[in-house]
């Protein structure tokens, strides 16, 4: 009986180790693999592709009027009489823009032109007594002469108006008012030229470079109108800005005037047309899904390096590339691979 006793705790005790070893198990949670019952891991795979590869980048265009010319007093400066123009005003060729006070030129031109009538007198008083060739020669030089100082004085005052010198709109004007002087040569407004009406790409944020005479672009406007177009001029300007520091500063920017293939494609002055700038084209290009790129660092190395993980014979294979040009949005970004691949390996995205 005592025997019987002895083997029931024995077993007691044995089952109550057992019972506390699978709740410990079950605490920790145990990790049970999953069965492969085909002895194969299914991965989400792509094929590397040949073809053409473009970076892209879109200015946004409109249809305006780029060109633009500096209006100034060219023979002579002065002060200024009247001013018969604003900003955004609309002007015709010949309007007046504004004068200059004519006071000391209409003084200088009465003077010379007393100058040239008696230079005149002289010559026919000679000519009238039968004086000598030689006499008649030298009169008629010093008429000559009186006459070319009369006309310049006379296209001086005739440029104290300063007029427009096409039909156009009045962009800007320069800080001068009523009674100020103003040098020759220096610009008094500036007029856009109103029969210049094209589209115009403009780049406000410098991104474009090596943009010439002749250069191709793709333009778009939704699913109004598509068609091809070229660069057939580059105007540059300069825009004030304020950096970091908020400090004024100006900086160069450049428009592109563009000239579309299609004379028939019928674009809405409303905005959102696009001018697209092929930057870089490669063709026969190695391209894959830029998913399928990753950073990864080697193990012997312990260097960082660029990888994809091609499917080799049903194993995946971690592979060294070097990545060109990416370009495109959201999912569909693709990549140049210049070296690692040759177009005809099967990537594995996850």
């Amino acid at each position: 009986m005592k025997r019987i006793f002895s083997i029931i705790t024995a077993a007691l005790i044995i089952m109550t180790l057992l019972c506390s070893c699978g709740k410990k198990e079950d605490d920790a949670g145990i990790y049970i693999p999953p069965i492969r019952t085909d002895g194969k891991v299914n991965y989400e795979t792509v094929h590397a592709t040949i073809g053409t590869l473009k970076e892209e980048i879109s200015i946004e265009g409109q249809f305006t009027t780029p060109y633009r010319t500096d209006l100034m007093f060219t023979l002579t400066g002065g002060t200024i009489e009247s001013i018969n123009v604003h900003i955004d005003q609309d002007v015709t060729a010949g309007e007046v823009i504004a004068t200059l006070s004519s006071d000391e030129i209409e003084e200088k031109l009465t003077v010379q032109e007393i100058k040239l009538n008696s230079a005149k007198s002289t010559y026919d008083a000679l000519a009238a007594s039968h004086a000598s060739s030689e006499d008649l020669e030298f009169a008629q030089i010093a008429v000559d002469l009186e006459q070319l100082e009369y006309d310049r004085l006379t296209d001086m005052k005739e440029n104290l108006t300063l007029k427009a010198p096409f039909d156009g709109r009045i962009v800007s004007i320069e800080d001068y008012y009523v009674g100020s002087y103003i040098d020759r040569n220096v610009p008094f407004c500036t007029i856009s030229d109103s029969s210049r009406y094209c589209l115009t790409a403009t780049d406000y944020n410098n991104v474009l470079k090596n943009v010439s005479f002749g250069t191709k672009v793709d333009i778009k406007q939704g699913t109004l109108a598509e068609t091809t177009g070229k660069v057939v001029d580059t105007i540059v300007s300069e825009i004030t800005i304020r950096d970091a520091d908020n400090h004024r500063q100006t900086v160069p920017v450049n428009s592109y005037v563009i000239e579309c293939d299609d004379d028939d494609a019928q674009f809405l002055d409303l905005g959102g047309i696009e001018v697209i700038f092929t930057t870089v084209r490669r063709d026969d290009a190695v391209i894959v899904p830029y998913q399928a790129v990753f950073e990864a660092t080697d193990d012997v190395t312990n260097l960082t390096g660029t990888y994809v993980n091609i499917l080799l014979g049903g194993i995946k294979v971690q592979t060294p590339v070097t990545v060109g040009i990416v370009t495109g949005t959201g999912e569909d970004v693709r990549a140049e691979i210049t070296s690692g691949l040759d177009g005809t390996e099967t990537l594995i995205l996850r």
